[in-house]
């Protein structure tokens, strides 16, 4: 049976109801169509979506299992409560703290606040509900008052302008409804939230037309909940067994249906997932092998040509026609090359190109890049940099030499048009995005969709060099417009090309997400049939239990009075207890071990990038060294002092590494102590200056050191200033264009010794100056800028200058402003120091 008590619904709505809803609703949308949270917004959220929908749909059930069944034990709702709050503690962090979002700052932290605020004895029996829409009115009004540009996304395009009024209108009927609870007025408490309700769903609209579907759910689920405060008088109290057969089968009908629906979701979401990086991978394979099989053959007819001894007999005897005639046949006959043209050693034309040099003049072309690479390079074949002809047209041209003995040789080029090769049909589907670029500078040579060639390629707007450096890969980014793409990527062996195929994955899971929906819609109407159907069945039931009551209550007997209680939900909420008790441990362990699979994570990513960068070279250098030993071909002394220069560098560069590393694990683990003792810091600051400059012959002249006439003693560690002086400089060197000075300026200042390292380099954005000296960070415009390195350097160099007792300090205008390091040391250490 069902009464109506007159309790006001302002007192008893409890703010549990709407994190109820709310976690259902967004724990259905994470569930069912996960790929609709892939907008840049949710980029730290986009990996654990599903994992993260799973906890507030477990948490939410578990919450509406207790508020339904309100004789369970009281740890049923508690657990739902934990489960639910730790979603949503993960949810406030990634979603919105981290990229700084305004609304959902203030938002979950009052919910969760009042969560737990109801869960007190003093507030037993009543609810927050009421206080926690006025809370979010004040602070929504105050914010976009202060801040109307954060909320743009928040209004109805009609409406952007309007910010502000909005933000009154927000503040406004937030005091009212704050004057109404507080003085008992429950006419004007009414009319606040009616007005709420009209500012609530006009946000709800805006984020729907915008496809922020947790958005939606936010803001839909507190119109509800204005509404339903504003126009119920009375709060209903449920009772009976009609009540109890219809939440058993509120929970019996629409749950199964979602869970069945989300595996079948997930598994159709898995399979399309496979399905579209399997595409992807066949695509960009046979793009390169299309690019591979173009640039051998290029190479083999240049190569054949340029040691056919007819060929190379008219280069020598200067006849034109016999050159001419086989400079056309790679030109014309050969059906690869756009264009052909033959230089002698000077880089003056012997045969000009046909189709470039219509007007028949000759030129010279030692300034070109790709002559010169030849003419000093051995008998390869050799492949440009792409390139504007003298008529503008786009080009790469590859080049060999022609050896004509006696010391002479000419050069060979057969050029490819880049425009000519944009119009050759992709192996890849219509649905993909095809690009082809030189790792070289990033110039984009062939893309499908709008044909442009020498600019910057655009999927390295989108994901950094570092990251399309393997041979090949699948990775997933976000676009301009901040939707989720999926990158397939695969470098043209023998060529400093790389082939890109990117796939939209909104677009692919539309199918999914389409039958997602329905799952829903079908469990919603399942739903509400079986609750139709529980009351038609309840009402018969009711009353046959009503007579059995009557009888025993006649009766009145202990055993019968046992028996019929032991009938009740005993077994259920056993069942439900031991399910929230394995939920609640799983969710423990998994929040442990994707914490350490984190840290973990990052940490091997960045070193073992760093450490196989120096790797690299060195056995590359060691396969040419054996190779060399076994052709038995000799090396110059001066060849082989340029090698072991090299591997000493790849193996200083590992030592530093590795030393930065254990210097690291030092500081955490609190062995990280200075040796102190009276030392010159000016003789010091010399000794690193004359390595550094050592190490940098070609910065000879660009760095310079003003010191003091006089000694500057002190009692200092003299290796641990070495190293943090070493580590400003180069730093400085590192993120300085070539030819720009370095300036190191030592000086006495207030009873201490200041050190300026001072550069003209790439600058420091103002947002990263605060973590600069973070360990493992690194700033904006260094990761472009990419010059190797943990981000550990900076971060011992102050922990270097603290336990010296002084202090580091980072200033720079800006992004090309340069940059100045500064540090202030005692003349006595005694922190840290033994």
């Amino acid at each position: 049976m069902c009464t109506l008590l007159p309790v006001g619904i302002l007192e008893r709505a409890r703010v549990e109801w709407f994190a109820t809803a709310f976690g259902l609703v967004v724990g259905t949308t994470m569930v069912f169509v996960p790929y609709e949270f892939g907008a840049a917004l949710f980029q730290f959220i986009y990996p654990y979506v599903r994992p993260l929908g799973s906890l507030f749909l477990v948490g939410s059930a578990t919450m509406l299992a207790a508020l339904l069944f309100p004789n369970w034990p009281a740890f049923v709702g508690w657990l739902g409560r934990v489960l639910f709050l730790g979603a949503v503690g993960f949810y406030w962090w990634t979603a919105t703290v981290l990229p700084g979002g305004l609304t959902g700052l203030v938002l979950y932290p009052l919910l969760a606040g009042l969560l737990l605020l109801e869960q007190a004895r003093r507030f037993r029996g009543r609810g927050l509900l009421a206080v926690f829409i006025a809370a979010v009115a004040l602070s929504f009004g105050v914010l976009m008052v202060l801040s109307p540009h954060g909320f743009i996304r928040f209004s109805l395009l009609a409406f952007g302008p309007f910010i502000r009024g909005l933000g009154a209108l927000f503040l406004g009927t937030g005091v009212l409804l704050s004057v109404g609870l507080w003085r008992g007025w429950l006419g004007l408490s009414r009319v606040a939230l009616a007005g709420l309700c009209i500012l609530f769903l006009n946000m709800a609209l805006a984020l729907g037309s915008r496809g922020s579907w947790a958005g939606v759910g936010v803001y839909a689920v507190l119109t509800v909940s204005c509404a339903v405060l504003t126009w119920v008088r009375e709060l209903p109290v449920l009772s009976g067994v009609r009540w109890r057969l219809f939440r058993g089968m509120a929970l019996a009908s629409v749950l199964p249906i979602l869970g069945a629906g989300a595996v079948a979701s997930f598994v159709a979401q898995r399979a399309i997932e496979a399905e579209l990086r399997s595409k992807a991978q066949q695509a960009v394979s046979a793009e390169t092998a299309w690019l591979e099989q173009t640039a051998y053959m290029a190479r083999s007819l240049l190569r054949a040509q340029s040691r056919d001894p007819g060929f190379i007999a008219a280069v020598r005897d200067g006849n034109v026609e016999g050159m001419s005639e086989r400079v056309d046949l790679l030109e014309n006959d050969s059906g690869l090359f756009d264009a052909a043209w033959l230089l002698d050693s000077a880089g003056n034309t012997l045969v000009p190109s046909t189709k470039l040099n219509r007007i028949g003049a000759n030129h010279n072309y030692a300034n070109r890049e790709y002559f010169q690479q030849t003419i000093q390079g051995d008998n390869a074949v050799l492949l440009s940099r792409p390139f504007l002809t003298r008529a503008g047209l786009p080009f790469v041209v590859f080049t060999t030499q022609v050896e004509l003995g006696d010391g002479r040789r000419a050069v060979l080029v057969g050029g490819l048009s880049l425009r000519r090769l944009g119009l050759q049909p992709t192996l890849a589907s219509r649905s993909y995005h095809v690009e082809l670029f030189d790792r070289r500078d990033g110039t984009l040579l062939r893309e499908t969709d709008r044909g442009d060639v020498l600019t910057r390629a655009p999927v390295l707007g989108m994901l950094t060099p570092q990251a399309l450096s393997t041979p090949e890969g699948m990775l997933e980014a976000f676009d301009a417009s901040g939707h989720r793409l999926l990158v397939a990527h695969e470098q043209v062996s023998e060529t400093p090309w790389t082939v890109v195929v990117t796939a939209r994955l909104r677009e692919a899971f539309a199918p999914v997400t389409r039958m997602g929906a329905w799952v829903v819609a079908i469990a919603v109407l399942a739903g509400a049939i079986s609750l139709l159907l529980s009351q038609w069945v309840g009402r018969d039931v009711a009353r046959r239990l009503e007579a059995l009551r009557d009888g025993f209550a006649a009766l009145g007997t202990p055993a019968l009075e046992r028996r019929v209680q032991a009938g009740g939900d005993d077994e259920f909420a056993q069942l439900a207890s031991g399910f929230n008790d394995m939920a609640a441990r799983i969710d423990r362990t998994q929040q442990e071990l994707r914490e350490a699979i984190n840290i973990r994570d990052q940490f091997l990513s960045m070193a073992s990038h760093e450490l196989r960068t120096p790797l690299t070279p060195l056995k590359a250098t060691l396969e040419l060294l054996i190779r060399q030993s076994e052709s038995s071909q000799g090396l110059t002394p001066e060849r082989q002092r340029a090698i072991f220069d090299r591997l000493n560098r790849q193996v200083d560069r590992l030592t530093r590494l590795i030393g930065d590393m254990l210097d690291v694990s030092r500081l955490q683990s609190g062995r990280f102590a200075l040796t102190v003792a009276p030392m010159d810091l000016v003789t010091l600051m010399h000794e690193v200056m004359e390595r550094v400059q050592s190490t940098r012959p070609e910065r000879e002249g660009l760095l310079s050191l003003a010191v003091p006439d006089a000694p500057l003693v002190g009692r200092w560690d003299a290796q641990r200033l070495d190293q943090l002086f070493t580590n400003l400089v180069e730093n400085a060197l590192r993120y300085s264009p070539p030819g720009t000075p370095v300036a190191v300026r030592v000086r006495e200042e207030d009873g201490q010794v200041r050190v300026d390292v001072e550069d003209r380099g790439i600058g420091i954005p103002a947002e990263s100056l605060p973590q600069l000296f973070t360990p493992f960070y690194r700033a904006g415009n260094a990761a472009e800028h990419y010059a190797g390195g943990l981000g550990l350097g900076l971060a011992i160099c102050r922990e270097i200058v603290e336990r010296h007792g002084g202090r580091i300090q980072a200033r720079s205008e800006g992004p090309g402003q340069g940059t100045c390091f500064t540090v202030w040391l005692p003349r006595a250490a005694v922190s840290g120091a033994t």
